[in-house]
Formats: structure tokens, C-alpha cells, sequence
């Protein structure tokens, strides 16, 4: 039987949900104020379904069975303790973990204790009503235990080694959070509907259309912006890759993901620096320039560090990818999420080596059935000091190290509950003396 408490918020919820019915459909018919009702009906039937949420909708069915870690190698692991970001079943929350998979430190990220004011800040995009609706991406942690991190689509924060608010941006920000060198951050970023030039409105939506798209979408980035920002958050530039993919006539791509996903055509999902290397095998790329990952246009595109127009891109072999990043010798390595729904034989992510020179691409990983594995959604990957690779499974709640002969080393997995799987949206291998662990106590 119910209880008391749970059969008014009920009772409760049930009349929030006729009320808005009721309203939807008189407001169809324009009649006062049911009108105004009508346009709240969508938010109205939001709120009641994650109100009634147990687990954050994102997450997806278990995988692989086991809890904790699974594997190890002490003789083949790349030494270190291993930093952790995602959904677990507390929570939103980065951990540290030791070589045998204990936790040495949390953070946790509330976006409620970040934003207690987010209805009034965040215009465009609904404002999730419990913990299970909102979720991390991208982070970067510095020696005295703050961590710099995104709430995805609503803004960057940074954290204490305590989870206490040092600062935050109520610029909405997104993924990847990648160090300037110099003390400042490139991070995605958001420019609103309202802002956006009409050149950059497709003629199949207007804007307010856009923004109701956006209020019923997951992915809430139209017009996708590369911010700078400094060390205490402040934005020091913003251009727009929407704006530099419309201004450099990639129509094609355009054309599929406007229709695809008119919400978020672009869906930037990382940035990172161009170095000499690269930079030398590119005509006109200059070192510092951007190199940007496009998951909507399946596309790898070079942007100027100054205005952000595109002076290279490459789309494809991969699908809907994530994590470029950029080797010493000047190649890119991305992990190729790919796409099941294509057919039966899709079965497997990839991480893909691509020369920019050639423009051909081998496969790296897997090797072989043992080191298989699949995200639809993020992943990561990371090359350690000794040649081997942590890969952040992200919708599998896995994360493991695994060697160029496709030995798994280390392995770590995380159930949320009995059916679903906690989500790693990113992770990193870090030196044993990254951080001071006496100092990173917090008092309760």
C-alpha cells in the first residue's frame, strides 16, 4: 500500500497533468487564457513524467554483468589512480579510484546548489525538476582538488575539492572542458535562438518553432559557439561553428542533420589544440588553431583560433563521433561511437587512427571479440605513458584499459541498478601525486 505522503503527490501530479490536458485542448481552439495553457502543456506533461522518473532517463540497459573492478593486471596497467565522471547510482558525480577500482575521493555536482536561481538564467531550455534529469560532461581537474566541469546544455562550474562552489558561467556550455595552455579554457558553448542571425535559420523552421524543438530535445544546442574562458570563468570569446559551417557552404552536411536533428544540427562534442605536427601537414593551419568534433555531420573540421572559420574538415569514416584527439606524430584518433541501427552487423565502437595528409583511416580497436565494445552516446579514450588505452564505455557504465594487442588490463563497471547501467561520460588516468591526498580530506 502507498503511503500517505506518496498518494497526495500523486493526486497532485494527476490534476497537474488534467489541467494541462484540459488546457491543450481548448487552446486549440485559441480560446483565452487557454491559450497560454496550451503552450505550457508540453512543460506541464514534462514536469509530471520526471517527477515520476526512478532513474535518469539517459541511461540504458546493462551490459556487462559484474560491479567494481573486474580486471587487473598490475604487471601491464599503466600505473595511477583513475578519475571517473558520470551518473552513478548516488548521483552525479566525479571519483577517484585506485588501481584496485576504491574510491579515494568524490565530487559532487548538484546543479541545484550551482544554479538555485536556473529558471530565471536559463531562458531557452527547460530546467530539469529532480536529479535524475540533468547530467555531467567534460571536466578538468587542477592540483589543489577543484575540478572545472560542465552541466550539460545549462553552464561550467567550478568546484572545490569539497564540492563547493568557486565560480560558474551562466553561459550555457557543454562536453569538453580542454586547457588553453595559458590558464584559460576552450569550452562548447551555446548561443541563443534569440541571438542568432536569420541567415542561420533554415527555411524549413523559424525560431520559435527552433525553440519548441529544443524544449521537447535532449540535445538543446542550435546555434553551437566555441567559448575562451578565463580561470575564473569569465568568457573572453565566442564565435559561432554554426555560423562557420553555413559561411564555408557545407551544405550537404546541413542538410541531413537539419533534418535529422533541427534541435542541434551541429552537436560540437570536443575541442582540442592544434600542435606544430599537425599544423605542418595542414595547409594555412597555424599550431593553436582548433580542432573540433562535429558528431551531427559525422565531421572533423579545423577552425582559426581568432574567428573561427573553417579552414579544414573531413567528413567521415566515422559515425556520430566523439574525442579527437591529436598524436605527437600529427595523426587524429577518434572513437568512432558508429551507429547499430544500421543494421545487425554494427555491433562495435572503434577507435580510428586517421592521417590528415592521406586522408585514410585504420582501425586500432578492437582487435578482436575479447576487447569489443559499444557506445551509442560519448565515450573517450585516452593513450597512457606505456601504450596502452583507457577507454570510457560511456553507456555501458564500463571503463578499462586495454593493451595494442587487445588485452583487457583493467576493468571497471558499474550497475545503477538492476536493469540499467550507470553512464561514465568521460574518464582519465592520473600520477599517483596528481593530488595531495592528505589535503583533499574534506570535514563533514
Amino acid at each position: 500500500m502507498p503511503d500517505q505522503e506518496s498518494s497526495t503527490k500523486m493526486e497532485r501530479l494527476l490534476l497537474l497533468a488534467a489541467a494541462a490536458i484540459g488546457g491543450g485542448l481548448l487552446g486549440t481552439q485559441g480560446a483565452p487564457p487557454f491559450k497560454q495553457l496550451a503552450e505550457g502543456a508540453s512543460a506541464t506533461a514534462t514536469l509530471v513524467k520526471e517527477a515520476l522518473a526512478d532513474r535518469p532517463a539517459i541511461l540504458e540497459p546493462i551490459v556487462y554483468q559484474g560491479e567494481g573492478l573486474v580486471a587487473f593486471d598490475p604487471d601491464q596497467a599503466e600505473p595511477g589512480n583513475t578519475l571517473i565522471q558520470g551518473i552513478w547510482p548516488e548521483g552525479t558525480q566525479i571519483r577517484l579510484l585506485d588501481e584496485q577500482g576504491e574510491e579515494l575521493h568524490r565530487w559532487t555536482a548538484d546543479l541545484f546548489k550551482v544554479w538555485p536561481d536556473a529558471n530565471e538564467v536559463f531562458k531557452e531550455v527547460t530546467v530539469p525538476k529532480s536529479h535524475f534529469n540533468y547530467f555531467i560532461q567534460g571536466m578538468h581537474p587542477l592540483a589543489d582538488g577543484s575540478v572545472i566541469l560542465n552541466f550539460g546544455q545549462f553552464g561550467a562550474a567550478k568546484i572545490d575539492k569539497c564540492s563547493e562552489l568557486v565560480w560558474r558561467s551562466d553561459r550555457p556550455t557543454h562536453h569538453s572542458v580542454t586547457p588553453a595552455g595559458d590558464g584559460t579554457y576552450w569550452i562548447p558553448g551555446i548561443i541563443s535562438v534569440a541571438e542568432t542571425p536569420d541567415k542561420y535559420i533554415p527555411t524549413i523552421l523559424n525560431k520559435n518553432q527552433i525553440l519548441n524543438l529544443i524544449g521537447d530535445s535532449t540535445s538543446k544546442g542550435y546555434n553551437a559557439s566555441i567559448l575562451r574562458v578565463d580561470a575564473d570563468g569569465k568568457v573572453l570569446k565566442e564565435f559561432s561553428l554554426l555560423g562557420a559551417i553555413y559561411d564555408a557552404g557545407l551544405e550537404s552536411g546541413l542538410y541531413s542533420s537539419l533534418h535529422e536533428t533541427p534541435a542541434d544540427p551541429v552537436h560540437l562534442n570536443d575541442i582540442e589544440i592544434v600542435t606544430p605536427v599537425l599544423a605542418s601537414k595542414i595547409d594555412g593551419v597555424q599550431p593553436g588553431d582548433l580542432l573540433v568534433s562535429i558528431r551531427e555531420m559525422h565531421m572533423l573540421a579545423i577552425v582559426d583560433q581568432d574567428d573561427g572559420h573553417i579552414k579544414w574538415h573531413q567528413i567521415g569514416p566515422w559515425v556520430r563521433q566523439h574525442d579527437p584527439d591529436i598524436t605527437p606524430d600529427g595523426m587524429i584518433e577518434v572513437f568512432n561511437n558508429r551507429a547499430n541501427y544500421i543494421g545487425p552487423g554494427i555491433d562495435t565502437s572503434q577507435i580510428v587512427r586517421f592521417d590528415p595528409v592521406t586522408r585514410k583511416a585504420q582501425v586500432i580497436l578492437p582487435v578482436g571479440e575479447q576487447d569489443k565494445f559499444y557506445s551509442r552516446i560519448m565515450g573517450t579514450h585516452e593513450t597512457l605513458a606505456n601504450g596502452n588505452r583507457l577507454i570510457a564505455e560511456s553507456a555501458a557504465g564500463r571503463v578499462f584499459e586495454v593493451t595494442k594487442q587487445g588485452q583487457i588490463v583493467w576493468d571497471y563497471r558499474m550497475p545503477y541498478n538492476k536493469d540499467t547501467a550507470s553512464l561514465f561520460a568521460a574518464a582519465s588516468r592520473l600520477p599517483k601525486d596528481y593530488f595531495d591526498m592528505g589535503a583533499l580530506k574534506c570535514s563533514k
